[in-house]
């Protein structure tokens, strides 16, 4: 026999190869997918043939192991099996997969053939897909936990410190680039700036052409987090876990215990992205897979709209960019199928923006329609160019998640530095588009979301009470119009406008008594509890103008009596009196001048006299027997007596304001 073969090997040369069926077909059992602990569902096949591709019959074959993942247990992989070809030149052998899951690789020989054949199955624990499915959810909501527990902590820890940088530093847009890179890079997210954006215009405390700067600087500094990404760190994840939670548990000063929950939430960001990419790691083992993955490439579009339509959906481009990332890791992705699915993310995690300016003033919105219209210009702009770009990104690293963060951040670094010069122009553009509209009275300045910064959110209550005071001044100057004048339509705007004052009067006291629950200095305290006493005077001014002095005027129109020359001119001098201790209270209240307060305060007596005075020169026009003194007694008699009371509301003003100093 050994003859014979010897004689078959010399003359025909046949050799090993992988099994093929008449059809030519592979049904050698390469690339098998199976589950671990399992025999194969089918057999390996060696196939020995001659030059001509005929069978050879008889020829030994043996197979075993050459490479298994680590920790495959001996029994599953220390047996060699020998079969020798049939009629049809095929050896078959039966086996079972290892306990462990990936990769293994068998080697096919004969001790009468020269070559050597290699095959390889992979093994998979049962229902894998399931649990790839639940290590995407799990590891991804991880991540957004994490990125969110970071945010409130942050936002705990100095929340209204940025705030009050955003506030401040945002007129130059160079500057205001920089604030929101800071901004962003702390609470690790956009979208929280951009939405905080949208509070300051609303609020008016930035004007709209400022947010831009920022917006551009939030985008610029969300890449920043990414990066962190990129690097590996998710191996040390559960260190930082541990660190941020001891932090938490046994810190007992409150600055320890918040900056162990940003330690605590990084970790958890971190692990997420472990958790994340092991659960995606056997696709990369299964033939065909990845191929076909990175073939997504070539339909940039699609994946652009999946990837916005989830960004805007989870209202998170970091948590589309960690998948990405995770994605490349195990490299399912290549840099051509990430560049799309980063564009989408950047026009998706305007969604927050958008959803935050509903309902409303214009400025708002103009914030969130710059925001987006800014991304989807760039993404134009941008994606023709999608190869060329791919091709300079794959020149910053050799690291395929390294490219993918470097693509992220070199998209809004390029847009931040084409734009930033014709921030004007686009702001006027937005306005264009987005014009200003009438719209019913209501508070201006009280946005809810700077109550957790007590000094803006004072700032904003006395801006509103500022407000308020103007509409008073202007009733109490439109009043006296009306005795001069007699004209009804501007009798009844003034009671219109005790309208708004009350109004205004409302909303301002149930946002610093909101505010007054929030921790804050003694000075804020003082100035809060100042605000609410004044808030009061003013709307007492308003209630004596339009249910008192507009009634005298009514009664002055219906019956047509006219005051004396010197009861009007008495009247008059009240009026102006009354006016000027007003303005000089709403002028201590703008800057809480202590000096200014003073002389306001001091303005109550000298009111006084000027009543007593005044009430006395009228009895005496009564007792000469003056005929208009006579028919306008009563009416001029109250008119100078709530005069005082405006007078004596206003000095209570000054009185309050020496309070807080």
């Amino acid at each position: 026999m050994n003859v014979f073969l010897c004689i078959l090997i010399l003359s025909g040369l046949p050799h090993l190869t992988k099994a093929k069926d008449p059809r030519g077909s592979d049904i050698s059992g390469d690339g098998m997918v199976v589950t671990t602990g399992r025999q194969l569902p089918n057999p390996v096949i060696i196939e020995v043939v001659d030059d001509d591709g005929k069978p050879v019959k008889g020829i030994p074959v043996d197979v075993r192991f050459i490479s298994t993942p680590p920790g495959t247990e001996e029994k599953y992989v220390s047996t060699v099996l020998t079969d020798t070809t049939d009629v049809r030149g095929y050896a078959v052998f039966r086996f079972y997969a290892g306990n462990v899951e990936g990769e293994y690789w068998l080697e096919a020989s004969s001790p009468v053939l020269e070559n050597r054949v290699r095959l390889s199955f992979i093994s998979m624990k049962p229902h894998f897909i399931f649990f790839l499915i639940i290590g995407l959810l799990g590891g991804f909501a991880l991540f957004m936990y994490g990125l969110n527990f970071g945010s409130k902590a942050l936002t705990r820890v100095a929340g209204g410190k940025l705030r009050e940088l955003l506030w401040k530093l945002t007129k130059n847009p160079i500057r205001g680039l920089l604030v929101g890179v800071f901004i962003t890079v702390l609470t690790q997210s956009s979208s929280a700036t951009t939405v905080m954006l949208v509070s300051f215009a609303e609020a008016g405390l930035v004007n709209f052409i400022q947010t831009l700067g920022v917006i551009l600087g939030a985008d610029v500094g969300t890449t920043l987090t990414v990066q962190l990404i990129a690097f590996k760190v998710f191996e040390v994840a559960l260190i930082i876990i541990a660190i941020g939670f001891f932090m938490m548990i046994f810190g007992k000063h409150k600055q320890i215990h918040y900056t162990g929950r940003v330690i605590f939430a990084f970790g958890l960001i971190f692990f997420g992205m472990k958790v994340m990419t092991d659960a995606v790691y056997p696709l990369t083992l299964i033939p065909g897979v990845t191929g076909r993955l990175i073939a997504m490439g070539e339909r940039p579009f699609l994946l652009l709209i999946l990837s916005a339509v989830f960004t805007g959906m989870v209202h998170s481009s970091g948590a589309t960019m960690a998948i990405v990332i995770s994605f490349a890791f195990s490299g399912l992705i290549d840099i051509g199928g990430a560049i799309p699915i980063i564009f989408g993310a950047n026009i998706g995690t305007c969604v927050t923006a958008l959803l935050a300016s509903i309902g409303r003033g214009v400025e708002a919105k103009r914030v969130a329609m710059a925001h987006i219209m800014f991304k989807i210009l760039m993404v134009i702009a941008f994606f023709p160019f999608i190869h060329q770009f791919a091709t300079l990104v794959g020149y910053t690293s050799a690291s395929l998640p390294r490219q993918v963060a470097n693509a992220h951040t070199l998209f809004n670094l390029f847009a931040a530095l084409l734009f930033l010069p014709f921030l004007l122009p686009y702001s006027k553009l937005i306005a264009r588009m987005l014009p200003p509209r009438k719209i019913g009275f209501e508070p201006r300045y009280l946005d809810p979301t700077f109550l957790s910064s007590p000094a803006i959110a004072t700032g904003q209550a006395l801006r509103e009470t500022l407000r308020m005071s103007d509409i008073v001044q202007s009733m109490l100057a439109a009043s006296f119009n009306v005795f001069k004048t007699n004209e009804e339509l501007e009798r009844l705007k003034v009671i219109g406008d005790d309208d708004k004052v009350d109004a205004l009067e409302e909303n301002i006291t149930l946002y610093l008594v909101h505010l007054s629950e929030s921790e804050m200095p003694l000075d804020l305290s003082k100035k809060c509890a100042a605000l609410l006493h004044i808030v009061d005077e003013f709307e007492h001014i308003g209630d004596v103008i339009s249910k008192s002095l507009v009634v005298y005027a009514k009664k002055k129109i219906k019956s047509g009596f006219l005051f004396s020359k010197e009861g009007f001119s008495e009247i008059k001098g009240f009026f102006n009196y009354s006016g000027e201790t007003l303005r000089m209270a709403i002028d201590a209240l703008a800057t809480f001048d202590n000096g200014l307060a003073i002389k306001v305060a001091e303005r109550r007596e000298e009111g006084r006299a000027l009543l007593s005075k005044y009430h006395d020169a009228h009895l005496n026009r009564l007792r000469k027997g003056f005929k208009e003194s006579v028919e306008t007694s009563t009416v001029h008699l109250d008119l100078i007596s709530d005069l005082e009371r405006i007078n004596s509301h206003a000095s209570n003003i000054g009185e309050h304001i020496l309070q807080v100093k």
